[in-house]
């Protein structure tokens, strides 16, 4: 590997946890060789990952990994991981994963990202299961299951712009839908510490090109503990495409293409 290559983004993505070990792979994205600047790179790459807790807790290994066309992915496994649980379910721990490219004995670039190990997936004994008829009616609340077991909410609350600095509900039954935007970090980041789940509607782009800006902010919030799923059911004709966009570049979390009406609840 060249010593000019560089870190565009990294994201990394919990595949697999349980008590006993999880599995991250983190995909990340190169961003050119300097003099000559090119994102197509292809070639290998020394990738050294560092996983790091708050109760003292250190990981680290180094591999060679291949790299196409600017792209590549490390798989790292930690044994008996501190798992991320909903308000009321469980404790909140976090850790800080860092991805260094390696020349020689040189870090030559690195990037950081805070993940919470935690696998959540819609209860498919639930109503509003994936696969519904498109363009069917808004469905009731569904449950999902968070590493393993059922997480019930109650209460879907509709987040917006104005917003996102002053509400954020103080136990795990609740359900935030952030819409109309991409949540900031400020939000997923204090969602993570509450143990508060988010959904992501994937916002009408401005310049008619969702399936672009998705990919982006999938870098960005796929790592989010808080993130429950992302939402495209209004997105009309687009919706099959940007399903599919984030299926591929995140298989973790569910796409729904049917959620409740603002203000759903259940007693």
């Amino acid at each position: 590997m060249s010593g000019e290559l560089k870190l565009s983004s990294i994201r990394p993505l919990v595949r697999y946890v349980d008590a006993d070990q999880a599995i991250i792979d983190t995909h990340f994205h190169t961003a050119g060789l300097i003099p000559k600047a090119t994102a197509g790179f292809t070639g290998e790459a020394d990738v050294h990952i560092t996983l790091e807790g708050l109760d003292g807790f250190h990981d680290e290994g180094q591999t060679r990994t291949p790299v196409r066309d600017g792209e590549g992915s490390v798989r790292f496994e930690v044994v008996c991981p501190q798992r991320w649980w909903p308000a009321g379910m469980g404790d909140q721990p976090l850790y800080t994963l860092t991805l260094s490219l390696i020349d020689g004995n040189s870090i030559v670039d690195q990037r950081t990202a805070t993940v919470g190990l935690t696998s959540v997936r819609q209860d498919k004994d639930t109503p509003n299961a994936p696969g519904a008829a498109p363009g069917a009616a808004h469905g009731p609340i569904p449950g999902f299951l968070v590493n393993g077991r059922h997480c019930e909410i109650h209460n879907i609350i509709m987040v917006d712009r104005v917003d996102e600095h002053t509400l954020l509900p103080a136990t795990g039954d609740s359900l935030l839908m952030v819409r109309d935007h991409y949540g900031p970090e400020l939000l997923y980041e204090a969602a993570d510490r509450a143990g508060v789940l988010l959904i992501q509607s994937v916002p009408i782009s401005a310049q008619g090109k969702p399936s672009e800006e998705v990919a982006r902010e999938v870098d960005r919030l796929a790592a989010h503990p808080c993130l429950a799923g992302w939402f495209v059911g209004h997105l009309g004709d687009v919706r099959e495409k940007v399903s599919n966009r984030i299926k591929a570049l995140d298989p973790t979390h569910t796409v729904f293409e049917r959620f409740p009406e603002p203000g759903s609840s259940v007693s």
